[in-house]
């Protein structure tokens, strides 16, 4: 991998139906934000081109469906998956609970193992400044025990609070997402012996 080089990162939204998948997605792109529910079907697809590092970077992001009568459907594209956000519905805990699911699907999904991925709180707006104390105190523990677990694998889980709404942290995240593959991708490079 050359500085000035073009790179294409896949990168999955994944979590519970109604978390906010495609809203961040949306904003992300400069979509704007829409009210009433979108139901993913399957799963969606956009790309952006970004400059991260020194790298030309094209993001392909799929916004993969949370219903469960799609889960053998998304399976499929999880495959060359470099990165993705776990998304859970701050104002229902329980979504942060279904994610080891999500994990799970993404180690198996990609055919390589895990890749670097993060954990993102959404609609934090929704929220009063104690229930977010709340919501951060699960969600930092949950990301604890995540690094524990694949602390050796080259990369460190992240939690992000984010509000596809107002837009809290969405550029930030997905844009240290792809700096984290690429360092990712250096990682794995150099355990095999290769030289960047």
């Amino acid at each position: 991998m050359s500085y000035g080089q073009k790179l294409f990162l896949k990168v999955i939204l994944a979590g519970e139906a109604a978390v906010g998948k495609t809203s961040l997605r949306r904003s992300y792109l400069g979509e704007g934000f829409i009210t009433k529910h979108l139901e993913t079907i399957g799963a969606d697809f956009a790309s952006l081109p970004k400059e991260i590092y020194d790298y030309s970077v094209l993001f392909q992001i799929w916004d993969i469906a949370g219903q469960e009568i799609f889960e053998k459907v998304r399976m499929l594209y999880y495959r060359g998956t470099l990165g993705a956000l776990m998304v859970f519905d701050a104002t229902k805990i329980s979504t942060l609970k279904t994610l080891d699911r999500w994990v799970k699907e993404l180690e198996i999904g990609t055919e390589r193992g895990i890749v670097p991925f993060y954990v993102l709180g959404n609609k934090m707006d929704l929220l009063s400044k104690t229930k977010r104390v709340n919501v951060k105190e699960k969600a930092l523990a949950y990301v604890q025990d995540l690094n524990k677990k694949y602390k050796s694998k080259g990369f460190k889980v992240k939690y992000y609070e984010t509000s596809a709404r107002t837009g809290e942290n969405v550029q930030e995240v997905f844009e240290n997402l792809g700096s984290g593959i690429i360092d990712f991708i250096k990682y794995r490079k150099k355990q095999r012996g290769q030289t960047t």
